[in-house]
């Protein structure tokens, strides 16, 4: 028995998304089933309309616990941030660079100082005989007795 009504392809395509979705009565889905089977480009439409309705089809998986939305509502009142919003790591404190060189460069001064003074007094002659104009040096000895020699012819 064929449905006395027939629609257009007009008619028939803003109707597809309700049908899909089940909110049609038996009366509207009819005709649009017949329509559905005689017409390819339309059956087309609704097939893509089901694949895409299949996205959006909830899981079980995806079930909300009962009292979920109740419990959500009592921490945000609380003040509660949940786990979602982790507290920031605490930034530890960098201290300043320049007093650290500023005390390090005056504690190697001061050694610099100390080892300068230190070193003075050891190359100091520790005997009051030892006097460099009275001693020639080894070199200038040397050639001091090269003059020596060829002044005398030994």
């Amino acid at each position: 028995m064929e449905p006395a009504v027939k629609i257009t392809c007009d008619a028939a395509r803003p109707l597809v998304p309700s049908y899909l979705d089940g909110e049609l009565s038996e009366v509207q889905a009819s005709p649009l089933r017949a329509h559905l089977l005689d017409c390819p480009a339309c059956r087309e439409d609704a097939k893509q309309g089901k694949a895409l309705a299949r996205w959006f089809v909830p899981e079980a998986a995806s079930a909300v616990p009962a009292g979920f939305a109740a419990r959500v509502a009592r921490r945000a009142f609380a003040g509660d941030p949940g786990l979602l919003v982790p507290e920031p790591p605490p930034v530890a404190r960098v201290r300043p660079l320049l007093p650290f060189l500023l005390v390090a460069s005056a504690v190697a001064a001061a050694v610099l100082l100390g080892l300068a003074i230190a070193l003075q007094r050891q190359s100091l002659p520790q005997e009051s005989a030892l006097d460099a104009r009275e001693m020639p040096p080894p070199w200038l000895e040397k050639e001091l007795r090269l003059e020596d020699v060829t002044q005398t012819g030994r």
